[in-house]
C-alpha cells in the first residue's frame, strides 16, 4: 500500500518516529523527515536509504506555524504530493503539579503535542484532500486518563484526542482519514529522557524506567503500519488498554489503584 506514496514524519530524528519511518521506507513509502536536529535526521535518512527508501529531511520546529508550511511545501516541491501525514512530534514531563515550579511547562506541552498537530494539518489539508489520504496523530493511551506527575502531558494529549475527535467531522465526505493512536509507554524513545522536570530543564538521567508492560518502538511502528493499511480511526496498544475507558467509567476506584501501582512501581532509571 505504501509504496510511491509520500509521507510526512514530524519527530524524526528519533525513537518511535525513526522506527515508523525505517518500516515506511522499508515498504516503499517516500518519507519526509521533520524535526530540530540536523545530524539526527541525517542519521534516520540512511537508516531508510539502507532499506531502500527515498527520503527528504527537512529542519523545523513544529510549535512554528511557518516551518510546517514550509515542511508541506517542501514534500510537495520534492514529491508532488502528500499522502499520509503522521504528526510524531512530542514533549512528556515528570513532575507532580505542587512541585512544578516553571509555569511554561504547560504552555511547551500544548505548542508541541497538540499545536504541532493543529499548525501541520492545516497546511497539508489541501494535499490530503487531493490524494484521499490520512492525518495520523500519535498520542497516548493518557489522553484517555490521569496519570500522576504528567498535568501538562496528559491535558495536552486531551486536546489532541479532542481535536482529531472534531477533525472527523468537519472533514466528512473529503475522503481523509484520521487516525488517533493511543500508546502505552514506548520504550526505546527519548521521551522520558527529554521530559520536563518541575523547573523546566530536561529529566535527563534522573528519568522514570518503563513498566514490564511498556511496547517496544517496533511494536507499536508495525501496529501503525497496519492501522494505516486499514484507514482505521483509532488504534489502542496494546490491545488490552481498550479496557481503559470502561473501568473508567464503571470501576474508577480500581483503576486508580492499578494507575498508581504502575507509577510507585517504577524505579529512577532506565
Amino acid at each position: 500500500m505504501f509504496a510511491g506514496q509520500t509521507v510526512i514524519i514530524t519527530g524524526a530524528s528519533s525513537g518511535l518516529g525513526r522506527q515508523l519511518a525505517r518500516d515506511l521506507a522499508s515498504c516503499g513509502a517516500r518519507c519526509v523527515l521533520h524535526g530540530r536536529q540536523e545530524a539526527e535526521l541525517e542519521e534516520t535518512a540512511t537508516i531508510c536509504k539502507e532499506v531502500g527508501g527515498e527520503t527528504l529531511t527537512v529542519i523545523g520546529d513544529v510549535t512554528q506555524p511557518e516551518d510546517c508550511g514550509a515542511l508541506v511545501e517542501a514534500a510537495v516541491n520534492k514529491f508532488g504530493r502528500v499522502d499520509i501525514y503522521l504528526s510524531n512530534a512530542g514533549l512528556s514531563m515528570w513532575a507532580p503539579f505542587e512541585e512544578v515550579k516553571d509555569l511554561n511547562i504547560f504552555r511547551r506541552l500544548m505548542e508541541v503535542n497538540y499545536l504541532g498537530a493543529v499548525h501541520g494539518m492545516h497546511h497539508a489539508l489541501p494535499y490530503l484532500k487531493k490524494s484521499r489520504g490520512q492525518f495520523a496523530a500519535i498520542a497516548s493511551i493518557q489522553s484517555r486518563m490521569g496519570v500522576p506527575s504528567h498535568t501538562g502531558y496528559v491535558a495536552s494529549k486531551h486536546a489532541l484526542e479532542g481535536f482529531c475527535e472534531a477533525l472527523r467531522y468537519d472533514l466528512e465526505g473529503t475522503g481523509i482519514n484520521v487516525l488517533t493512536v493511543h500508546p502505552h509507554w514506548i520504550r526505546g524513545t527519548r521521551l522520558r529522557t527529554n521530559a520536563c522536570s518541575a523547573d523546566g530543564s530536561l529529566v535527563g538521567d534522573a528519568r522514570r524506567s518503563h513498566t514490564s508492560e511498556s511496547i517496544s518502538a517496533e511494536e507499536c511502528s508495525l501496529a501503525v503500519l497496519e492501522a494505516l493499511r486499514r484507514r482505521d480511526r483509532e488504534l489502542v496498544v496494546p490491545a488490552k488498554l481498550r479496557l481503559v475507558p470502561w473501568l473508567k467509567l464503571f470501576w474508577p476506584s480500581l483503576l486508580r489503584r492499578k494507575v498508581r501501582g504502575k507509577i510507585s512501581g517504577q524505579g529512577d532509571t532506565e
